[in-house]
């Protein structure tokens, strides 16, 4: 399927939209009409990109994990404190947010919504070459961020 050259007054480079696999480095715009891959250094630059938004991904995630960490923490130790002379048996504790919390968990939250739709939009190229870009920027991402999702906990086990 072929969507022209979306009026870029430039005849000689039209984009192409494949529908099905491929693995195809000429006349391929990645989600936006400017960015255009017409040769192997540009799918380079632009394979390496689309990993980078993977590794972005996981590192918002995991922030977004530690700031619920430290909201939490910080409650628990008030709670705590209150409740030194009477410790109470281990519960899960749900923690009342403040507005300028839940104004930063949302806002944490809509960016990494923003950036998975950029990342689907760029898995649906269907090129194999920005597929495997984005499993690997997933996977370093990771690697790197993902070190603390692994919990032991029967109350987080539970939600």
């Amino acid at each position: 399927m072929d969507h022209g050259d979306h009026g870029n007054g430039n005849n000689n480079f039209r984009c192409s939209m494949k529908m099905l696999f491929n693995w195809d480095t000429t006349n391929l715009c990645i989600i936006f009409s400017w960015w255009k891959v017409n040769g192997i250094p540009l799918l380079i630059l632009s394979c390496f990109f689309v990993a980078l938004i993977g590794v972005v991904y996981e590192l918002l995630k995991y922030l977004s994990r530690k700031y619920d960490e430290k909201i939490y923490e910080s409650c628990y130790r008030q709670i705590s404190n209150d409740e030194e002379e009477n410790p109470p048996a281990p519960v899960n504790r749900v923690v009342k947010l403040k507005r300028s919390q839940q104004l930063i968990r949302s806002f944490i939250y809509a960016i990494q919504a923003f950036i998975s739709f950029f990342i689907m939009l760029i898995f649906m190229t269907y090129n194999g070459f920005l597929m495997i870009s984005v499993v690997i920027g997933a996977g370093i991402g990771f690697f790197f961020f993902g070190k603390q999702t692994v919990s032991n906990s029967e109350e987080e086990d539970i939600g």
